[in-house]
């Protein structure tokens, strides 16, 4: 039967947690690394309302995204998630930048989604692990009109700067992304394509500025949006590797809903 610790280095042989960004906190996190597990439940973040999800479909193991503990804990109280796992025998293993990077997650997914050819890794990080991605629209297109084909892709409100640019070379970076904007507009992919667009999820005012500045036309289409969509295909990679136990999508609502 598999044990926690054999989700830990699977997960670790697909989105290695030593890849993951010095300020995260990747890797596993709450419960015991020799517990039987029969049933595991895969989330973008660990919740209260995932955690009883989790519970009633008797997992003892959460996969997620977003850690668990990711800020120093000066407590656990009972109503945290935290005390709730622990309480409820739940193990929790998260897979945070390290997935944003691996080859298949969430930023290969995005681009994917948005049907981007020739897909290249770009903005090598200090270690030489790429977060980002860049590939190409079948054709030039107004980025408003590209931003609708995001906002019905992702199934979100898409907020985007400079509507009328004519795009065809986009970099992703699902979540929070915003702040590598400034190095975009020193990149080039490999036929020599500066960047038309870049697609993230959280945007500040100042950061639409600097787009503008930049020549780069951002699309905004929600932290969430951008990456949950990736968990459903972690669930299918966890599902061949371990055909003997019963996974379930613990479904969390976007943070912010608009009618």
């Amino acid at each position: 039967m598999a044990k926690v610790s054999d989700f830990y280095k699977f997960l670790d042989s697909i989105a290695p947690f030593d890849t993951q960004e010095d300020w995260d906190n990747s890797g596993f996190l709450v419960g015991d690394p020799d517990r039987d597990v029969t049933k595991v439940g895969v989330c973008l973040d660990v919740t209260n309302d995932t955690l009883n999800k989790a519970a009633a479909f008797g997992a003892e193991l959460v996969v997620s995204h977003h850690p668990v503990i990711f800020d120093p804990l000066t407590c656990v109280l009972a109503d945290s998630p935290v005390y709730r796992a622990i309480a409820k025998g739940i193990s929790v293993i998260s897979a945070h930048t390290c997935w944003d990077m691996a080859d298949g997650g969430v930023n290969d997914v995005l681009a994917g989604l948005l049907l981007l050819d020739d897909v290249e890794k770009i903005l090598p990080d200090e270690n030489g692990n790429f977060m980002l991605r860049a590939g190409k629209l079948k054709r030039l297109v107004p980025a408003e009109e590209f931003a609708d084909v995001v906002a019905a892709t992702l199934d979100t409100v898409v907020r985007v700067t400079m509507p009328e640019k004519m795009v065809q070379t986009v970099a992703v970076c699902g979540g929070s992304g915003a702040s590598m904007l400034p190095d975009l507009k020193k990149v080039t992919l490999s036929d020599g394509s500066p960047i038309d667009a870049y697609v993230t999820g959280d945007a500040k005012h100042n950061d639409f500025l600097d787009a503008i500045d930049a020549g780069i036309a951002l699309l905004a289409a929600g932290h969430y949006e951008t990456e949950t969509v990736s968990m459903p295909v972690m669930k299918k990679l966890l599902e061949s590797e371990f055909p003997d136990v019963e996974f379930s999508y613990l479904e969390s609502a976007p943070l912010i809903y608009v009618g």
